[in-house]
């Protein structure tokens, strides 16, 4: 048996065009997935065409071939689906069996609540739009997704009925849901049943700080729910007009799958080959990797960093999810240079030759206004209203990287 679907581009302006096709072979006796994509010549004619992966997927009248027996599909086409939550979410509303929750299938599922502009479908038409969840409910939606998180079969599927209209499509393990209102698409990020710390209030502070240090990101807003807290981030794959930007993981772009060895030179280096305004683009990255040191963001994985698209073509896109050192790790999952755990400030200094930035006093300069805004983490904390026993827990290890990483001259 073959799974078809059409893949269609949601435009920035609104509306829906059919870009291509997917088939996927079912699984061989080792559970192996044989895909091939192709552009329709429709498509490839049009004015406005992009390729959908600009490395892997050019604007070709040929089949590509996936070469990804786990899924069957490229890595830009799953970068539409959720990952833990999303995914547990998604196998609950349909009862879905082991069996049922391959990448083709739900794909198929999704339907228009991915995450970036591409939907799918298995007819001719593409999915119908489904209408967004008030953030009205937003207090409703924090309380079904502790439920759900503490036994995701404790209640009817009608009891969950909300949760899985605003919770199936964000990415991550902790629960999430999308939400809409006068000013436009959010999603909304719930505290997990298994933290041990603030962790909505902390990145809510840690984003402050990345736009106080001169990166481009998300913009964000903490809203009380009674006794809970949820924060808030817009959408940026959803613009102004309602229509939808396109976007591709780093993972998907380095074909980066299960375990990988990679670094922000790498993320560099995707830049230099794609992007618009490379420059522009590589300094926010270097400032990024500067944040993410200093605050002791070591989930920096791949899935944390995308390419998007618009009229002017590929930039990297706003800065998302950003915590300081929750999980506690002495190495970051991204390399800065050759390490995981880079020596001092003069290790960094060094990294910014593959960055675009050529001149030692210029690095100097951007270390210094990312330290500048980190070094006033105990006010934007306060400002964030973070526990004072979490900013006792993890100002210590702030205070020790800002003191490592100084550069004297």
């Amino acid at each position: 048996m073959i799974t078809q679907l059409k893949v269609w581009l949601t435009l920035p302006g609104g509306g829906t065009v059919q870009v291509g096709e997917l088939a996927v072979k079912d699984p061989d006796e080792r559970g192996s997935l044989v895909g091939q994509f192709r552009y329709l010549p429709d498509y490839l004619q049009s004015t406005g065409a992009f390729a959908l992966d600009p490395l892997h997927l050019p604007l070709l009248p040929r089949f590509f071939d996936a070469d990804r027996p786990h899924s069957g599909v490229h890595g830009v086409f799953e970068d539409s689906l959720p990952d833990d939550w999303g995914r547990t979410i998604m196998a609950r509303r349909f009862r879905l069996g082991r069996t049922e929750q391959r990448v083709p299938h739900l794909l198929r599922l999704l339907g228009d609540q991915g995450l970036g502009a591409l939907v799918y479908s298995a007819g001719d038409e593409p999915p119908p739009q489904t209408a967004g969840v008030s953030s009205r409910h937003l207090a409703e939606l924090a309380l079904l997704a502790e439920k759900f998180e503490q036994d995701p079969q404790a209640a009817a599927n009608d009891e969950f009925a909300l949760l899985f209209q605003a919770g199936s499509s964000p990415g991550g393990a902790r629960p999430k849901a999308l939400v809409v209102d006068d000013s436009g698409a959010w999603l909304a990020k719930f505290a997990s049943v298994r933290d041990q710390l603030d962790v909505v209030a902390l990145e809510a502070a840690v984003m402050e700080m990345a736009r106080r240090a001169g990166i481009r990101a998300a913009q964000t807003r903490l809203v009380s729910l009674g006794p809970r807290r949820c924060l808030l981030v817009r959408r940026f794959d959803i613009n102004e007009a309602g229509g939808r930007n396109h976007l591709i993981s780093m993972q998907s772009l380095l074909k980066a799958d299960g375990y990988y060895t990679a670094g922000y030179r790498d993320l560099a280096e995707i830049i230099k080959q794609v992007a618009a305004a490379p420059q522009v683009d590589l300094q926010m990255l270097y400032r990024q990797m500067l944040l993410n040191v200093l605050v002791g963001n070591t989930d920096d994985h791949l899935k944390n960093f995308c390419m998007l698209h618009d009229d002017q073509g590929w930039h990297l896109s706003p800065a998302f999810d950003l915590v300081p050192n929750i999980g506690f790790n002495q190495e970051h999952v991204l390399q800065i240079g050759l390490d995981s755990r880079p020596r001092d400030g003069e290790s960094l200094l060094a990294e910014a030759k593959y960055f675009g930035i050529k001149r030692r006093q210029a690095a100097l300069e951007v270390l210094a206004e990312v330290s500048e805004a980190v070094a006033d983490w105990q006010r934007v904390c306060a400002e964030c209203a973070v526990p004072a026993h979490d900013v006792q827990v993890l100002g210590g290890d702030i205070e020790q990287r800002l003191k490592r990483y100084t550069v004297k001259g």
